[in-house]
């Protein structure tokens, strides 16, 4: 299913998750409340935030979905695409990463999603013992600014907790609050999946969403007039695989390299490579945006 917005955008499900997979989070929230069973509330979303020049993109995608909502925040000059309803994100958002997945540790954030959904849409655990298991599912599910040691020893008290019983690892390295943390490392989060190299084919309408994401090209003036160009793709350390899967993908050019802050950079820096490869890969996929692209063609 294919759909055109008015800027000739043509967006695909492919594509979405692509997008999904760089600038897309699966999240629950945990709030204190006392009119909720054992004083916690979970409330799972799936979000995509996108430069507020992109929000057509997000309208798009949000009337692809016919769910969900999109909001703007002109200080930041960006824009967010949520789905927060319970029945939305079991009927329409789950069937859809089922059958165009994401990878890596987005993946993995995904499937915890998908059983904390699960277990809320169709009322199942409920007892203490298994809210105790969706809290954990929560937690391990991404990290938080606002998660302080406080406010984990609230959670976990509230939920009879034993912290010291919750131990997998421990590092003497770890800051205190990064410590704290590993200490609560839960079953849940110790059986993340494994980053395995990925076997399937990546849709061309699945890199053109992470091009959009993540990707971006640059013109650089050397001395002696010389010119330089290239196109980057960076993603977090577990994303290892799926960068070498493009990689593959894209005749093998570039190469994959860390960055100076723990992140993964690939990068096509040959002009020929450019030209030969990447420019037509971009040229026969309609769904990416082309602003910046055509400036750097020109």
């Amino acid at each position: 299913m294919n759909q055109i917005s008015g800027n000739n955008f043509i967006l695909s499900p492919g594509y979405i998750s692509g997008l999904t997979q760089t600038d897309g989070s699966f999240f629950c929230s945990i709030i204190l409340s006392p009119k909720h069973r054992f004083g916690i509330q979970f409330r799972p979303k799936y979000s995509i935030t996108a430069d507020l020049d992109s929000k057509y993109v997000l309208d798009s995608i949000q009337a692809y979905f016919n769910c969900g909502k999109v909001t703007i925040n002109i200080k930041k000059h960006t824009a967010e695409f949520v789905v927060s309803k319970l029945e939305d994100l079991n009927n329409i958002i789950i069937p859809h990463f089922n059958s165009y997945s994401v990878f890596c540790g987005k993946l993995h954030a995904f499937e915890l999603l998908k059983k904390i959904v699960t277990a809320l849409f169709n009322k199942e655990k409920r007892t203490l013992e298994e809210r105790r298991e969706l809290l954990k599912l929560a937690l391990s599910m991404n990290k938080t600014n606002n998660r302080t040691i406080e406010r984990i020893e609230t959670l976990y008290t509230l939920m009879s907790i034993d912290a010291n019983e919750e131990i997998v690892k421990e590092s003497q390295n770890n800051p205190p609050l990064a410590l704290f943390e590993t200490r609560m490392v839960t079953k849940a989060n110790s059986q993340r999946l494994e980053l395995k190299e990925i076997t399937v084919t990546l849709s061309d309408d699945f890199i053109s969403g992470i091009i959009d994401g993540d990707g971006s090209f640059f013109i650089s003036f050397q001395k002696e007039g010389k010119i330089k160009t290239g196109f980057n793709i960076t993603n977090d350390p577990d994303s290892r695989p799926l960068l070498e899967k493009i990689k593959a993908q894209l005749q093998n050019i570039g190469s994959i390299q860390e960055g100076s802050k723990n992140e993964l950079v690939y990068t096509v820096n040959g002009i020929n490579q450019i030209n030969d490869v990447l420019i037509p890969f971009i040229d026969k996929s309609p769904n990416i945006f082309r602003k910046s692209f055509t400036l750097f063609k020109f």
